[in-house]
């Protein structure tokens, strides 16, 4: 999000007026005007991924699942689209069944996804824990508020990763890894 909507100066930038009235209209309890573009962006993402675990608390969602380690039958199968009373429309369960079935290796539907497309980023950007803190990047926070820090780092565990093994140091220009 910093890359496509933090304009001008990077992590230093402005936050594009369109991402602030979006993310506004989905939360309006916060105020994304008064805060720096990454933690404008980075309260945005955390507002709406935490919403999305309170729904899996609830069970409005059954599952998660990470995309760098799933493929489309994976995706299908949580979706319950591989059981025949469990799809909404019947011809589907047909159709993937025979893309997603054990015996098809071949089918591409059976590929883990790879990061090849909406790839916005283009390695321009990666963040250490601390530049999510307060007086950092243009912050308006107090020096050293680890708010954000914090949630974004729950939100590591809640998905299952290890908030110890990632983000790495940021490095501009020659970066290969984004959170």
């Amino acid at each position: 999000l910093v890359v496509k909507y933090c304009t001008g100066d990077g992590l230093d930038g402005t936050v594009a007026e369109p991402f602030l009235r979006y993310a506004s209209a989905l939360f309006p309890h916060h105020n994304f005007y008064a805060d720096s573009c990454i933690e404008s962006t980075g309260t945005f993402m955390v507002m709406y991924l935490e919403s999305m675990v309170e729904a899996r608390r609830r069970g409005d969602i059954d599952a998660f699942y990470r995309i760098e380690t799933s493929s489309a039958c994976d995706v299908a199968e949580k979706a319950g689209l591989t059981e025949s009373n469990t799809t909404a429309y019947g011809p589907n369960h047909v159709r993937v069944g025979r893309l997603c079935d054990r015996d098809n290796w071949t089918s591409p539907a059976q590929l883990r996804v790879e990061q090849k497309l909406n790839n916005i980023n283009k390695f321009e950007l990666r963040l250490a824990w601390n530049e999510l803190r307060g007086g950092m990047h243009g912050s308006r926070r107090k020096d050293g508020d680890r708010t954000l820090e914090g949630r974004v780092k729950n939100l590591f565990v809640a998905f299952g990763y290890d908030p110890n093994m990632i983000p790495m140091e940021y490095k501009p220009g020659n970066a290969h890894n984004e959170f």
